[in-house]
């Protein structure tokens, strides 16, 4: 169900806190994160080599692919081991409205 651009996720409380949740009904597969009560949704898809990332670990601010190690910034999207030699994975705006977790596809960045 979508309300404008923004794609409905669930309930807020199905996205615990300091945990990864793996969303694979939508456009994209995603990985939405809980930081400290702060939503965060990456492509569950690593650009480099196109494996999933949702399994991998997170530590703070940063997901690192579980097959070659890469480390990105969940924030930017920003490849921290190589900026300058691999693009971004991919990020979603994402909200709380009305007790659910939504997600904006239109304005992905990476």
């Amino acid at each position: 169900m979508t309300d404008g651009s923004w794609a409905d996720l669930g309930p807020q409380e199905n996205f615990p806190n300091n945990q990864q949740v793996c969303v694979d009904n939508l456009d994209f597969p995603l990985v939405v994160m809980n930081v400290d009560g702060e939503f965060y949704a990456v492509e569950n898809r690593c650009p480099h080599a196109g494996r999933p990332l949702g399994d991998g670990e997170r530590r703070g601010m940063t997901l690192t692919c579980p097959y070659h190690g890469y480390t990105y910034h969940i924030k930017t999207g920003k490849n921290i081991d190589n900026p300058d030699y691999d693009e971004p994975v991919r990020t979603f705006p994402i909200r709380v409205h009305e007790g659910r977790l939504q997600v904006q596809f239109t304005d992905a960045k990476g």
